[in-house]
């Protein structure tokens, strides 16, 4: 009996191909399985598996978990804390307003889910704080020139850019825990008002 007709190697998954030189690609589809699955799939064996690539694949383009969910967070956070056109023009209803909003509907909301998660994470690993913290500064810086476009001098602006992230953060997680949307959303509507009547839009 003549032996099997070789067919050569295996083939490889489709998925694998894809990813090989496409870094950012591959970044995009390891963010969206964390914010699926949560930090409980964001091991490299669970995330390679989830989006179809080698273990190995993840490490040479990330180096390690850490740098992984550094990339992560920072996407994560830009994503969860941003609106578009938000600093272009002046939205309906002001810019704190469109940032809530974009924060507590999809896919914004998803976002703030996994980010709160990293950052209650990030008190127990020092590598995971000092990304988080960058990128919390930078939103701040963010939010802060909105402050000082409005008239507040430097110092005030960046405290107040402080504020607001810290008033989100602590409002979209009581948001999220409860479920009582409409008592959060009154609050921060409170808490923008309180800041327009000390900081009125220029027109």
């Amino acid at each position: 009996m003549p032996p099997p007709a070789d067919d050569g190697p295996p083939a490889e998954d489709g998925r694998r191909l894809r990813y090989r030189h496409r870094r950012e690609e591959l970044l995009q589809a390891a963010t969206e399985h964390v914010v699926e699955q949560g930090l409980a799939h964001a091991s490299l064996r669970r995330v390679a598996e989830g989006v179809g690539v080698s273990h190995a694949a993840l490490l040479h383009h990330f180096g390690s978990r850490e740098g992984l969910l550094a990339e992560i967070v920072e996407r994560v956070l830009t994503r969860a804390f941003s609106a578009p056109g938000l600093h272009e023009g002046d939205p309906e209803g002001g810019p704190l307003r469109a940032l809530w909003h974009h924060a507590t509907a999809e896919p914004g909301e998803r976002h703030v889910r996994l980010f709160l998660a990293i950052t209650g994470q990030a008190l127990y690993d020092d590598g995971l704080a000092a990304t988080v913290r960058r990128s919390v500064r930078e939103r701040s810086d963010l939010v802060a020139a909105g402050f000082a476009a409005a008239g507040a001098d430097p110092a005030t602006a960046r405290s107040l850019g402080t504020l607001v992230l810290s008033t989100m953060r602590g409002l979209l997680l009581d948001r999220l825990v409860t479920g009582d949307t409409a008592r959060v959303d009154a609050a921060f509507e409170g808490f923008v008002r309180g800041l327009e009547a000390a900081y009125p839009r220029r027109p």
